[in-house]
């Protein structure tokens, strides 16, 4: 009998303990979850369970942009046109974009996004016969305003044709 009230009052104390215990360590194991692609915008290092929240970079930068377009040393006054950045399946699909329409050529441009920066790598294009070389760099902010520097080489001997062109792009589609 004695035996049995110890057992009593000693059980209740420690299931009490056990229960508690067992609650905080349930509660504790949650996994986080969010974006786990680390090239997201929304990358959440600490997610354990990507939830399908993840943005792609590149969506920011697909639509249609008005450009003020200055191309030296062809135009001493910069050029109002248009330019399309559409999805280019050409190596990731979540990276790669392509400029249709692009410089003072109308010509097609491959480049890569990575976060806010767009990167056009050099690239062998034929202009009106002219084969071209055609390498720069971008950046867009939060209101979709997209400013590319860019030069261009002839191909064959590497002359220098057009250095620090620039095009200040709007998106209109936002």
């Amino acid at each position: 009998m004695k035996a049995l009230k110890n057992f009593r009052r000693i059980a209740l104390p420690v299931a009490m303990v056990c229960f508690l215990t067992g609650l905080l360590t349930l509660s504790g194991c949650r996994e986080e979850t969010g974006c786990t692609n680390r090239t997201s915008d929304n990358y959440n290092p600490d997610a354990v369970r990507d939830d399908g929240s993840c943005i792609n970079a590149r969506d920011k930068f697909l639509g249609v942009y008005s450009v003020l377009h200055i191309h030296w040393p062809d135009t001493l006054l910069p050029l109002p046109r248009y330019m399309t950045i559409a999805e280019d399946d050409l190596r990731e699909a979540e990276d790669d974009v392509k400029l249709l329409n692009f410089g003072p050529d109308s010509i097609v441009v491959r480049a890569l996004i990575n976060k806010n920066f767009l990167t056009i790598p050099p690239q062998n294009l034929s202009v009106r016969g002219v084969a071209k070389t055609f390498k720069g760099e971008g950046h867009i902010d939060d209101d979709g305003y997209l400013t590319i520097l860019y030069s261009v080489w002839l191909f064959n001997n590497g002359q220098l044709v057009a250095e620090n062109c620039v095009a200040f792009c709007q998106r209109l589609d936002n």
